[in-house]
């Protein structure tokens, strides 16, 4: 997969959700989630948001982002 656009991981967070509008042809920022349950979570709330219109896809962001254990 190639760089998505506005990919700029924040310190503390796992999981980037990117969305690709119909017509578009790269994936864009949408959404960061500190783990597993809060990604499933928003990207519900993406889809009922954006319907049909687009796709949503995960990744998985480098281990030097992820949130500290303590």
């Amino acid at each position: 997969m190639s760089k998505p656009i506005a990919y700029e991981p924040t310190e503390g967070q796992k999981y980037q959700i990117l969305v690709k509008f119909m017509g578009e042809k790269t994936y864009e920022h949408c959404d960061y989630a500190v783990d597993k349950k809060e990604l499933i979570e928003l990207t519900l709330e993406h889809r009922i948001a954006y319907h049909n219109a687009c796709r949503l896809k995960s990744i998985l962001l480098p281990k030097k982002f992820w949130p500290k254990k303590i």
